[in-house]
């Protein structure tokens, strides 16, 4: 207990490290988790799978690289030995980090993660990016992998994350986890609107002062594209947008909005850098997310383009599904619509669009954006990690 006048002692910094099954490059969510706990003092490694001629990342980053790619030889391996060496190599390059916690990024990363804390004595924790035994396109004997993984892992963890309430729920049900999951969810981190340079979209993709819609982010099946274009047709007054759609299902999309007559009021963009992403999306009136009703994983996800509407700036028509609507009524910052139906799309959007200027709805919004954003989100998770320190009751490498 400490005295008048003293300082109560800091929860101690921790050595961290990260497991992540591809390149760090790409994955936002691990990129601020590490980067916030190296803010508050942890030190953090991440150990990932860059490819074999990737070059080093600046050292400004905040935190330790290490990769675990194998280099020689493996395109001679078939892909499942691969996989399992360089699982082996992700465990034990972790563990050669001595760390303090080992911080398991999806399912994949659990196995490794159990041997690299048995090996370095460190605590677990099972960061879930979705709900692992809910995702359909997972075949053959990977479903069975993926929940013999869990239920061999996630109740020897020393905490769970979960990026909804609904999957949190629902990994407190099926596990029994020391603690109940923590949520932290996927909260952009970006830069406001206008902080970097961006074209005139309408003007470049030639709309005007039309109406127009915004799907941001990677387009595949189940993510509701083809509704979306079916709604479009019935909206002629409309402009559609998708934004860092590319690869053979933004093909398919572009032949589709063809035979429906829609193609010159549908647009395809490649994806812009983060730093610009809000400048692009706030020149949007409505944006969208159309998961469908396919799996246990959409049916309880919180999509990141949610959130990032949100920083821009937009209300939001969203996929009738609990936890997207609950957090779109709860906070009345846009509506929802049947994904299945795009009758009730294209109602839900000509609502949106009519009701774009709405003072009283952009003021939601508004209010939405200041709380619903990583620099409040990330409390959670330094919460999380000043309990574990205590916990632990070391600092980083002591006693090692």
């Amino acid at each position: 207990m400490s005295t008048v006048g003293e300082e109560s002692p800091h929860p101690p910094s921790l050595r961290v490290c990260m497991l992540l099954h591809k390149d760090v490059s790409h994955d936002t969510r691990v990129r601020r988790e590490a980067a916030a706990l190296a803010g508050a003092g942890h030190e953090v490694t991440v150990v990932h799978l860059p490819p074999p001629d990737a070059r080093p990342e600046p050292d400004e980053l905040g935190f330790g690289l290490v990769p675990a790619t194998l280099r020689r030889g493996r395109q001679r391996l078939p892909h499942a030995v691969r996989l399992g060496i360089e699982a082996a190599r992700l465990g034990g390059r972790s563990a050669g980090t001595r760390p303090d916690v080992i911080h398991a990024h999806d399912a994949a990363m659990l196995l490794p993660g159990l041997l690299a804390a048995r090996l370095s004595g460190a605590r677990l924790v099972y960061d879930s990016h979705e709900l692992a035994t809910g995702v359909p396109y997972r075949r053959g004997a990977w479903p069975k992998v993926v929940a013999a993984t869990e239920r061999l892992g996630a109740p020897r963890t020393d905490a769970v994350i979960a990026v909804s309430d609904g999957i949190a729920t629902r990994l407190n049900g099926l596990y029994r986890l020391r603690r109940a999951a923590t949520v932290i969810r996927n909260l952009p981190d970006l830069p406001p609107p206008g902080a970097a340079p961006a074209p005139d979209l309408r003007r470049e993709l030639g709309v005007g002062d039309a109406p127009l819609v915004l799907h941001q982010g990677a387009v595949a099946p189940g993510r509701g594209g083809e509704v979306l274009l079916q709604a479009l047709a019935l909206l002629p007054e409309a402009q559609l947008l998708f934004l860092g759609a590319e690869g053979a299902h933004a093909d398919a999309l572009r032949e589709r909005s063809r035979t429906l007559g829609a193609a010159e009021r549908t647009h395809f963009l490649e994806p812009v850098a983060p730093s610009a992403l809000l400048s692009h999306t706030c020149q949007a009136d409505v944006g969208v997310s159309l998961l469908q009703d396919s799996c246990e994983n959409h049916r309880l996800a919180l999509p990141n383009k949610l959130f990032e509407y949100l920083a821009a700036g937009l209300p939001v028509v969203v996929s009738e599904l609990p936890e997207m609507a609950r957090l779109v009524r709860e906070r009345g910052i846009g509506w929802c619509a049947n994904p299945a139906e795009p009758a009730s799309v294209a109602a839900a959007l000509h609502e949106a669009l009519a009701r774009s200027g709405d003072e009283e709805v952009r003021a939601r919004v508004t209010r939405a954006a200041a709380e619903l954003n990583w620099q409040r989100e990330k409390e959670r998770l330094l919460e999380l990690y000043a309990e574990l320190g205590e916990g632990a009751g070391v600092s980083a490498g002591a006693g090692r």
